[in-house]
């Protein structure tokens, strides 16, 4: 299994590369970018995400309801569930996105930013009725730790709540060698043009396969509400925890 200390020193380096970069490659990559100063990438969050739920046909939000950012970064959608639920928990592997997260969303009182271990969420049985996570789970590296927060993510949800996840499911991308993807010229590379850690392990990340993806949600008490974007990276899953 991957070293989970590796992913947190990797994503610290990119959050002090250029945080939202890398939270967002289609942004310019900028290392001067000051915090804060990109509208389109918060406005971005809340129309992603709204697609995201749309597709899947998820509910709205109960104002009354505890959710959970899972990859959390700086706090995108974090500052989306703040606006949209009593309470929501940011957890995220990296403590440099996290010290980024809590300047940026410090007028949220409703929001509560944890460090994760890299295969676990630090958060009570049955403590959270909505869960999400997008453009997260396909960076970790083993697929084994991505089906097991498939598995945490049963643990923490109560009864009758439901995650919204976004997995991938094409091994093809998660290739170094990948012939589409062009190459940086040497020079951009020796004046620091291009964006560092894109051949890493942590970057390239992995993908699961639908029958891991159906066993791990079955060992969770997980009941698959729908699914979208099978043999793509942009697997999306909505499951609900049984009653």
């Amino acid at each position: 299994m991957s070293d989970p200390r590796h992913m947190a020193e990797f994503w610290d380096e990119r959050a002090r590369e250029d945080a939202l970069f890398f939270v967002d490659d289609r942004l310019r990559y900028d290392p001067a970018r000051a915090e804060g100063d990109e509208t389109w990438f918060w406005a971005e969050g809340e129309r992603l995400l709204d697609e995201l739920f749309t597709r899947a046909g998820a509910p709205a939000i109960d104002p009354g309801a505890t959710t959970l950012d899972v990859g959390c970064g700086v706090g995108r959608f974090t500052r989306v569930l703040a606006q949209r639920s009593v309470q929501v928990h940011g957890v995220d592997v990296s403590a440099e996105m996290l010290d980024r997260a809590r300047r940026l969303l410090g007028s949220h009182a409703n929001v509560q930013l944890h460090q994760g271990d890299g295969v676990s969420l630090p958060l009570p049985d049955g403590s959270v009725d909505v869960a999400i996570s997008f453009v997260v789970f396909q960076h970790i590296p083993d697929p084994r730790i991505t089906l097991g927060y498939v598995r945490e993510l049963g643990r923490v949800l109560r009864p009758g709540g439901w995650l919204c996840i976004q997995l991938s499911n094409d091994p093809s991308v998660h290739r170094s060698d990948r012939a589409d993807v062009p190459r940086p010229r040497l020079r951009d590379r020796l004046l620091g043009r291009v964006p560092k850690g894109t051949d890493d392990p942590a970057w390239l990340g992995s993908a699961v396969t639908l029958e891991q993806l159906d066993e791990a949600l079955a060992d969770a008490g997980l009941r698959s509400e729908h699914r979208s974007g099978q043999g793509t990276q942009y697997l999306l899953e909505r499951a609900v925890k049984a009653a």
